[in-house]
């Protein structure tokens, strides 16, 4: 472990390939923050030792690191907070999209196949960007100005939803559900993406 910087594709066939991608691109442009934008937005204005502090769990093979009881953490890091690890945020995006699966009477091997590769992509995007650290790091720091916090949570919530949105709209490529309408397919990817930001702000709810 260092400081390094964070850091079963299948065809898509006609109609529905050009569907996703607008629907996707409606999404990101018309309520979300770009994905591009997410280290900004986790720096609020404070004058804090952590402020723009980089976020590093990877090996020298830019692997992961899971937290382990007794780990060491690089200085300003903290450990995931219970409720809010990769898992957690999995399970509540997870709940959100079975609840709009089961809603549309989707085949249940259909709907269990989906779910598993909701999660595996989910998990891909969260430890790509060390989420369960940035979020304990991001909510545990000192802060000068105690709103700060809340504005930092209430932009992880968002940011990291957007990142949950693009997971989910990933999961489906290959998927018989790609066939079903634009409708469908919205409450899908924005289930799963607030699944995990209505998850986050809970932390300015249980510690205002």
């Amino acid at each position: 472990m260092n400081g390094t910087t964070i850091g079963a594709n299948a065809s898509i066939a006609g109609n529905a390939c050009c569907r996703t991608k607008s629907l996707w691109s409606r999404l990101r442009l018309s309520s979300l923050i770009p994905l591009a934008l997410g280290a900004c937005v986790l720096l609020p204005a404070t004058s804090s030792a952590l402020h723009a502090k980089e976020i590093s769990m990877q090996d020298n093979q830019g692997q992961y690191q899971p937290y382990t009881p007794g780990m060491k953490l690089p200085d300003g890091v903290f450990a995931p907070m219970q409720g809010y690890t990769h898992e957690d945020l999995i399970e509540a995006a997870g709940k959100r999209v079975e609840a709009v699966l089961k809603a549309n009477d989707v085949d249940p091997t259909l709907a269990k196949e989906t779910l598993f590769a909701l999660a595996d992509h989910l998990n891909r995007a969260f430890q790509s960007q060390n989420v369960e650290y940035q979020i304990a790091t991001w909510f545990k720091k000192p802060y000068d100005d105690p709103a700060a916090r809340a504005q930092s949570v209430s932009a992880m919530g968002e940011s990291f939803g957007a990142l949950a949105i693009r997971a989910a709209g990933d999961s489906l490529k290959g998927s018989p559900l790609l066939h079903k309408s634009d409708a469908f397919l919205s409450a899908f990817i924005s289930a799963a993406g607030d699944g995990v930001s209505d998850r986050i702000v809970t932390l300015n709810k249980q510690h205002s």
